[in-house]
């Protein structure tokens, strides 16, 4: 039985020194990875793309891929962060006020926070666990949400060193500008988008504000078509996408930004350059036709305006190394919505 019980106490320790010694492999490539890409060519400005943070219904706390997240990002030192969405755990109707408070206010300390500390810009987008379009007759499924979220960013307006152009819906519909960049957010926040902020989105895009020389991004939390398992249904895309898509090509937009399906792929749809990003958060899912699930992720955009060039890359979040676009399926089809063609992540922007 000691012998036995001597037999056993020398395994788990062999296990522990294991578990540590992988550790902290894993922490050194995580911090090399990174020093790598800090000293690669930057863009004159650089953009952080990060979706889809949030934890369980009503959850305060965030996993440890969004913490290696944001430790990526203090590597990066990127100019701005985009958000897709979700940053909340909300779209419960049992939760409750001080709930839905403390979520925020959570958001506000662990991310929020610290990157404008650092002196980073934030472009938030709601999604449909932040704050809900989704409606019942007349009324808004889940208001409290809506009143919460736009109650939480109006706060926090002045703070995000952000130009708005139209700021008249903030925080759900909205467009700022910086020198080389016009950026316009939609709120797609269910599958619904109707015709009337359809039109308010052509009118923004044609705005006197934007230069023929920026490079113009539209960021909504659902996609145009499906990209992963599971979400290629009704009520996870945007109905009536072909209506968008058409507008957004004839108003050349150049990238077409989303989160909602946590799985990442720059696609092409009928022409129009878009980029699905994948979950920085929980619950990575499969692509279409894919065999393994997405890695958490984030993306960054380096804008070389001289060139009016972008180069994309996307960082998985469990080793902090860029993942090749080659990785990826060349097609994603589904049954119900338009296929997605694979395109370059090095592109060309404006007229």
């Amino acid at each position: 039985m000691q012998a036995s019980r001597r037999l056993f106490l020398k395994l788990l320790a062999t296990t522990a020194v294991s578990r540590w010694l992988l550790d902290g492999v894993q922490a050194a490539a995580h911090k090399k990875s990174s020093e790598t890409v800090v000293s690669s060519e930057r863009g004159d400005l650089r953009l952080a793309l990060i979706s889809d943070l949030n934890g369980p219904y009503g959850s305060t706390h965030y996993s440890a891929t969004v913490g290696q997240g944001l430790d990526l990002l203090s590597q990066l030192k990127p100019d701005l962060v985009l958000c897709a969405g979700d940053m909340v755990a909300g779209q419960k109707i049992s939760l409750t006020d001080s709930q839905l408070e403390a979520m925020w206010s959570s958001y506000q300390s662990t991310i929020l926070n610290p990157l404008l500390q650092k002196g980073v810009g934030v472009i938030p987008t709601m999604g449909n666990h932040d704050a809900s379009s989704q409606r019942s007759g007349s009324r808004y499924v889940f208001a409290r949400e809506r009143i919460q979220a736009a109650s939480f960013w109006e706060r926090q307006k002045n703070l995000l060193g952000l130009q708005f152009i139209d700021a008249k819906d903030y925080p759900f519909q909205f467009s700022v500008r910086r020198p080389g960049l016009f950026v316009v957010v939609m709120d797609a926040s269910s599958a619904s988008v109707d015709r009337g902020q359809q039109r308010w989105l052509e009118q923004a895009l044609v705005s006197e504000s934007r230069s023929p020389d920026d490079c113009c991004l539209v960021m909504g939390h659902l996609p145009l078509t499906a990209v992963s398992v599971g979400r290629d249904r009704a009520g996870e895309c945007i109905e009536d996408a072909m209506h968008l898509t058409d507008l957004m090509q004839r108003q050349r937009v150049d990238l077409y930004l989303s989160g909602h399906h946590h799985a990442w792929y720059p696609g092409e749809l009928k022409g129009q350059r878009v980029l699905s990003l994948g979950a920085m958060g929980n619950g990575p899912r499969r692509l279409l036709g894919a065999q393994h699930k997405s890695d958490p992720s984030l993306t960054l955009l380096d804008l070389f305006q001289a060139t009016k060039t972008v180069r994309e890359t996307t960082f998985s979040l469990k080793t902090a190394e860029p993942i090749s676009p080659d990785s990826l399926p060349m097609q994603l089809r589904s049954k119900a919505f338009p296929s997605l063609d694979r395109r370059s992540t090095h592109w060309s922007y404006g007229s």
